[in-house]
């Protein structure tokens, strides 16, 4: 995790992309972890697949340019306006006034698919080694197809991964459980008001 001030140094997404995934290629989540799930019926649409231009692609665009949180909390840190597979992308939270926090994860999968009785479209990743915390987190919006019923979900698993996590537990958590229920009202407000656009920003 860096600390940045904001008259003096910018974010370097660079030097993240050169990391391992935290904690190990092959960890997965075990029963002490901290698991976490955000989740809200955003919209209704017609039953069936998801409509062209109707609430559930435009959640799925969000969450594909990681335009998830709100711009008050988070700017995103990306080299492309949609993520892919192995993309590293970078979260620069906005902690303090004129002090930033900037970390990043790999994204390791991507989906936009129907399964049973529901259509989902989103990413997870997975953080990097110096992130706060050693984790996945699993952003997607699924539509019912019975129902027409848009939610859009935040699933994660974690522990911390710095000491300094590991010192401020109580404190993470709240700051997890307070971005959840944020980018919660973000994904909102972007199905209610699809003109909001992408305000990621891009390196060449």
């Amino acid at each position: 995790m860096q600390f940045l001030l904001l008259f003096l140094r910018s974010p370097n997404l660079v030097a993240w992309e050169a990391r391992d995934l935290a904690g190990g290629k092959t960890l997965g989540p075990t029963g002490r972890d901290r698991r976490a799930g955000f989740e809200r019926v955003v919209a209704v649409e017609a039953p069936g697949e998801p409509e062209v231009d109707g609430p559930f692609r435009h959640a799925a665009a969000a969450i594909l340019r990681y335009d998830i949180f709100p711009s008050r909390l988070v700017t995103p840190v990306l080299r492309r306006a949609t993520v892919q597979i192995g993309d590293t992308v970078g979260t620069q939270y906005h902690f303090l006034p004129g002090i930033d926090l900037f970390f990043a994860s790999q994204v390791v999968d991507c989906f936009d698919e129907r399964g049973g009785d529901s259509w989902r479209s989103g990413f997870t990743y997975r953080t990097l080694a110096g992130h706060p915390v050693i984790g996945e987190e699993m952003f997607s919006v699924e539509k019912d197809v019975a129902t027409g019923r848009v939610t859009v979900a935040l699933r994660s698993w974690s522990r911390p991964g710095i000491w300094l996590a590991r010192a401020t537990r109580p404190l993470m958590r709240w700051l997890q459980f307070r971005a959840g229920r944020a980018a919660l009202d973000h994904l909102q407000a972007v199905v209610t008001a699809p003109a909001s656009g992408c305000r990621s920003s891009s390196w060449p």
